[in-house]
């Protein structure tokens, strides 16, 4: 009996929505040629190795040697819970340079010498297989030689506590050859771009599983980050509201890397910052609060997926200036977290106040930030927020976009 807890994608979403991989499982990552899935295996295995989970590696894309400094530059490193069949380096002619990785493949074109590798080593408990890749199997041999390994592993899982997971990317294999293969798996998730003459996205969606019933999934956008491995990516998150309000001193709290077109302290153009929080990354684009820049407003609010509307706590007369900037960016009816500024300020509102004097939902995400130090904020400066106000922020607005 495999000793570790059940799989996991080590994906937060995937995870959220499928509750990880079941044992006698097998999941298919399916890609297509624009977009890679070699990170989604890193990752996969990385975080099932922190949890103690045995994992077997059919390698048969890289090296091991290349495949471990693959997942080093994403900053994930291996531990003794991984083992490897190495079915490439004998296609070389080098010897794998690390013994102790696991069972070598000697020749690699020998069929039955990998179908006798992989039942071996299926003998011992492993919580989760993985094969890197499925199509290189089959552009090595043929189609029919890899739908015959997802039927060996699966056979052995059935009677067993292992999960697999297959890595898979579609080269025109023919619809008859795909469809077998999905009818082979308990759950598949498409990784691929959205397309407009060239890549400019990518994004991922489980498209079927088995253990979960009735729920509907939807498409997410991803990044793969270095050092980080994948995260949800929002590409365009507007920050607004009126002159002052604090939008500056969010996207500065909220990010590293934060700049702004700013005069004397005002900014008479945009704010840019770039959030990682929680496994979710997002781009913050900031407004003008000035009713000079309103022809801006539209074109700023342009692809936005989501809004943080930035509020004064102690200037109530501007509520109805933050309501004017909102239906000028279009933005109504996507998800809007507002954030009341400025909490602890003298004649600032409590929550109920500005609820009401907004004509918020009572289910509408209303989130308190203040400075941290307010003493001595510089006027001509973003002030820095305190970081339990900007998290709040975040996560309310993950939670409404996810």
């Amino acid at each position: 009996m495999a000793k570790g807890k059940d799989p996991i994608f080590g994906i937060g979403r995937l995870d959220e929505e499928l509750s990880g991989i079941p044992a006698r499982k097998g999941v298919l990552f399916f890609a297509s040629p624009a977009v890679g899935n070699e990170v989604f295996g890193y990752q996969l295995i990385q975080n099932n190795l922190i949890h103690n989970n045995k994992v077997l590696l059919y390698l048969n894309r890289a090296s091991p040697k290349a495949y471990l400094a693959d997942m080093k530059e994403y900053d994930f490193i291996t531990n003794d819970n991984l083992s490897m069949i190495d079915s490439y380096s004998g296609i070389t002619g080098i010897n794998s340079s690390d013994g102790s990785i696991g069972r070598m493949i000697k020749n690699p074109y020998d069929k039955e010498e990998i179908k006798k590798a992989i039942t071996d080593e299926l003998e011992k408990d492993y919580d989760l297989i993985v094969i890197d890749s499925l199509s290189l199997i089959a552009d090595f041999f043929d189609f029919d030689f890899a739908l015959s390994i997802v039927d060996l592993i699966n056979n052995k899982i059935k009677n067993s506590d292992s999960s697999a997971v297959f890595l898979f990317t579609d080269w025109n294999y023919g619809e008859d050859n795909v469809d077998k293969l999905i009818s082979k798996v308990n759950a598949r998730v498409d990784i691929k771009g959205i397309e407009k003459r060239v890549i400019f996205g990518q994004y991922f969606a489980v498209i079927k599983c088995d253990w979960v019933i009735g729920k509907k999934f939807t498409s997410v956008l991803f990044k793969s980050v270095k050092p980080g491995g994948i995260k949800i990516y929002f590409p365009k998150i507007l920050v607004t509201g009126p002159t002052d309000a604090g939008k500056t001193s969010f996207i500065h709290s909220a990010s590293k890397d934060a700049i702004s077109v700013d005069r004397l302290g005002g900014t008479i153009a945009l704010d840019h910052g770039n959030v990682d929080f929680k496994g979710y990354k997002a781009d913050l684009f900031g407004t003008p609060g000035q009713e000079r820049f309103d022809p801006l407003l539209k074109l700023l609010g342009g692809e936005a997926v989501g809004v943080i509307l930035i509020i004064d706590s102690t200037k109530p007369t501007q509520f109805p200036r933050a309501i004017e900037m909102l239906r000028k960016t279009e933005t109504y009816g996507l998800p809007i977290v507002v954030v009341a500024n400025k909490a602890n300020m003298p004649g600032a509102l409590g929550i109920d106040e500005v609820r009401d004097k907004l004509h918020l939902e009572k289910e509408a995400p209303l989130i308190q930030t203040v400075a941290e130090n307010v003493e001595n904020i510089d006027p001509n400066k973003p002030a820095k927020l305190k970081k339990e106000g900007i998290e709040a922020a975040l996560s309310a607005l993950f939670e409404e976009l996810t």
